[in-house]
């Protein structure tokens, strides 16, 4: 697919999967809470031993947190995995640490695979974002005998309240317009060091000032690592290269910032579908019956609780079809 034509929302995951290196959210799969280790060690162990050579189909794969769980149990055997994302970054980066698992890249409403082939289907924080089609679909994929793991954002919890404190400190960076008055500033700065007249500087300057100081009030609220410290690194970076303006390629301070505008946006979108995604009660009960309508009966159901915290880390989902 043409990247102008693929939805914003793809895009901004194509982005975060080519190389990011933040972890500031378990919803991102590239980190473990305990919790969520224990729930994968104890679900591998007890779905997985009694079987031989199964097929498993790990469904929303992002960073394949999953298939690092599956191959860590299957230690020095290559276990028979094929995993699905809607994004091509995703699917090459996991394929690239896992070439042994096949990759598709597809819909999670709509994978272009046979009905009931995986003795295992797994998602961590990816299913939900597709809607309650994706759990229909996951169902249908579960062979007989087979059984189906998820973890699924929850509604209120930890990850849900980190990403919703991130989404509204980032929509108060993108309102106060920093990126855009620190561009104009750069801009006005760069042609003022090359002899230009300091009027348009100074004025830029004065309408930068508004937007710094709703920085600094969001950073003063919600701490330096609201949003994985992306605010305050960006903070850190735009008062850097002004205070060495004179030293810097005016293009690549130009094009950092311009990049900066394309990724937070993209960032906002990302944590906005991660707060709709997160399932409460009401709805939670709602996907428990329908993987009953499709012949599955419920192994687990409960949130999933983390130590020394009120708020539970995800929704624990285990489902099995009889023989």
């Amino acid at each position: 697919m043409n990247e102008s034509n693929k939805p914003s929302q793809t895009r901004g995951w194509d982005t975060y999967w080519k190389g990011t290196d933040d972890k500031d959210s378990y919803a991102s799969g590239g980190e473990s809470h305990p919790a969520i280790t224990l729930f994968w060690n104890e679900s591998l162990r007890q779905i997985l031993e009694p079987l031989t050579n199964p097929r498993i189909l790990d469904i929303a794969t992002g960073s394949g947190a999953v298939i690092e769980y599956l191959f860590n149990y299957a230690k020095d055997a290559e276990p028979d995995v094929t995993c699905v994302d809607i994004s091509e970054a995703a699917i090459d980066s996991v394929r690239r640490t896992y070439p042994a698992v096949v990759g598709i890249v597809a819909d999670a409403v709509s994978v272009p695979l046979e009905s009931r082939r995986y003795e295992l289907v797994t998602s961590q924080f990816g299913i939900e974002y597709a809607g309650l089609d994706a759990v229909d679909e996951a169902a249908r994929l579960v062979a007989p005998g087979g059984a189906l793991a998820v973890l699924m954002h929850i509604r209120p919890g930890l990850i849900f309240d980190e990403c919703r404190a991130a989404l509204d400190a980032v929509r108060r960076l993108q309102k106060s317009e920093f990126i855009e008055r620190s561009l104009e500033f750069f801009e006005a700065g760069f042609a003022a060091v090359q002899g230009a007249d300091r009027a348009p500087y100074e004025q830029a300057g004065l309408n930068l000032n508004p937007a710094i100081e709703e920085v600094q009030s969001i950073l003063s609220e919600t701490g330096d690592g609201v949003a994985g410290g992306r605010i305050a690194r960006l903070f850190s970076d735009v008062g850097r290269f002004h205070k060495r303006i004179q030293f810097y390629e005016p293009k690549e301070v130009i094009e950092w910032l311009r990049t900066m505008h394309r990724e937070f946006t993209e960032y906002e979108a990302r944590m906005a579908s991660m707060c709709s995604a997160a399932i409460d009660r009401e709805t939670f009960h709602d996907i428990e019956r329908r993987l009953q309508k499709h012949g599955l009966s419920i192994v687990q159901g409960e949130p999933l609780l983390a130590d020394n915290s009120a708020l539970p880390v995800a929704w624990a989902l285990r489902a099995a079809r009889g023989n």
